[in-house]
């Protein structure tokens, strides 16, 4: 049997670990030390581990400045904080020198079977090259400039394609950045570019989308239909990029991990869609068309000439007015008849001869 010490971060994880096997384990800033601290608030030779004739191992801090702390154990709660000059270690104690945390385990200790890796990791692997998540991010940027071109109806100006170049290449690397700064604090793993790729992929599946919506309304001019559908496209892309993200900076359990990833954006989209359905009865005297600008080949359906469309509009949007005046008209009149007519013998007359 053997004793562990692992040296651990801000976040509990560990960063270093050392066994020992002989009488005697040392812990201090000094370069005698079989552990080395890099840590300005321990002393040279802080503590000492030493295994005693019973078998057990002891841990005694050596007139140090800042003094050597139990913090607790991570197995048994009863275990109270406090200050130690001498203490009988147990398994999964929890100790402070200075300011570095070690946790002080049995090597004979059972261990959490392995995790599974995820079947995105290659994935995730192969989004992590630097190379990689610039070239997706410049094909956002040119993808984005390009189908702003092609619709683009008057003189295409520089200064729209710098805003719209500045706009998607920074949001996009704002979103990676914040991502990584989370990974950074709680995992202490940025994944910068992973997050990048990400985004540039989520952001050209939308775009692409957009695109192809236009293309959908100019042929068939789905209206509103075409928001819904906008919902519905969000409503995959932004769960899958969240949840990657979840995966990728955070900590949280698998379950945690789906609730974050569908709630957040199911719900805000929710309210926006609850908004649209609601506003679709209001009446507008602007009509329903597509105003997009496409050449003759995306037309996808065989167009109607004009006399024929004109000839065929009243029957679409003419309202049958006069047909609806004339049943008014005939309730009026037969309305007007019972209220005049006189009731029986009210009206009858006799004439007598002088």
């Amino acid at each position: 049997m053997a004793l562990i010490i692992e040296e651990l971060n801000r976040a509990n994880r560990v960063q270093a670990r050392y066994r020992m096997d002989g009488d005697r384990f040392t812990l201090g800033r000094g370069y005698d030390n079989d552990l080395i601290l890099e840590d300005m608030h321990a002393d040279a030779h802080h503590a000492e581990i030493r295994l005693a004739e019973d078998g057990c191992y002891y841990l005694r801090d050596l007139d140090s400045v800042n003094g050597t702390q139990l913090l607790g154990n991570a197995r048994d709660k009863s275990i109270k904080s406090g200050d130690v000059s001498e203490r009988m270690i147990e398994s999964d104690d929890l100790v402070q020198c200075g300011k570095t945390h070690l946790r002080l385990i049995n090597s004979e200790a059972a261990i959490p079977e392995a995790v599974p890796l995820h079947s995105l990791e290659s994935f995730f692997g192969n989004l992590s090259r630097p190379a990689g998540a610039i070239g997706l991010l410049l094909t956002v940027a040119l993808t984005t400039l390009v189908i702003s071109y092609l619709g683009y109806a008057r003189n295409y100006e520089w200064t729209v394609a710098v805003n719209l170049l500045s706009g998607s290449v920074i949001g996009l690397l704002v979103y990676a950045g914040a991502w990584a700064f989370i990974g950074r604090v709680v995992r202490h793993e940025t994944n910068f570019f992973t997050h990048l790729s990400i985004a540039a992929i989520g952001a050209l599946i939308y775009t692409g989308w957009d695109w192809f919506s236009t293309l959908l309304n100019y042929n068939f001019a789905l209206g509103n239909l075409v928001q819904l559908l906008d919902f519905v496209v969000l409503a995959l892309i932004l769960p899958a990029m969240l949840w990657c993200a979840c995966y990728l900076a955070t900590n949280l359990s698998r379950g945690w991990r789906w609730a974050v990833a569908l709630v957040l954006p199911w719900g805000f989209l929710g309210l926006g869609l609850a908004e649209t359905i609601g506003g679709m009865d209001d009446f507008s005297d602007i009509p329903e068309i597509s105003t997009e600008l496409k050449y003759d080949d995306l037309l996808l359906r065989k167009p109607v000439p004009m006399e024929q469309f004109i000839a065929s509009s009243p029957a679409l949007f003419d309202i049958p007015i006069e047909k609806k005046k004339e049943e008014k008209a005939e309730k009026k009149a037969d309305k007007d008849a019972d209220t005049t007519a006189p009731e029986d013998g009210a009206g009858d007359t006799t004439e007598t001869e002088s």
